[in-house]
């Protein structure tokens, strides 16, 4: 089972690292994977959704854009033999009340041989149809 630090970092009651474990580490890595991927490494730009499709508008195109981020991200998984996206299961709601932006989609986790859940909101802000990410 992978094990990883928590995030945001923290410490456990032993005065520890703070650790995630299993199906909540996976949930981690993918999240931070389609966060900003703004970083000072010149070797590993572009490795998430970014800044620019964070704060965009949440429209078919930003959609479309999102989607092509997440295919990526995930065919580098798919490389690693970490994560496989269950491309049939990837949907876009509207949520009627708040008007939020819903993607969701399910994954394999390779190391657990367990399928996944994934569901991000893409909170329009109000008056306007900018959208962000909260990761």
């Amino acid at each position: 089972m992978s094990t990883g630090l928590a995030m945001p970092v923290g410490v456990d009651n032993g005065g520890g690292a703070r650790l995630v474990e299993g199906s909540e580490n996976d949930d981690k890595i993918v999240r931070l994977a389609l966060g900003d991927d703004a970083n000072e490494n010149a070797f590993q730009q572009n490795i998430g959704v970014g800044a620019d499709m964070i704060f965009g508008t949440a429209d078919e195109q930003q959609q479309a854009r999102i989607m092509r981020r997440v295919n990526a991200v995930f065919a580098r998984f798919e490389a690693q033999k970490r994560f496989l996206l269950r491309r049939n299961t990837v949907k876009w709601t509207r949520d009627s009340t708040n008007q939020e932006l819903i993607l969701e989609f399910q994954y394999v986790s390779v190391e657990a041989d367990e399928e996944r859940d994934f569901r991000q909101n893409f909170a329009a802000a109000s008056g306007s149809t900018t959208a962000t990410l909260g990761i």
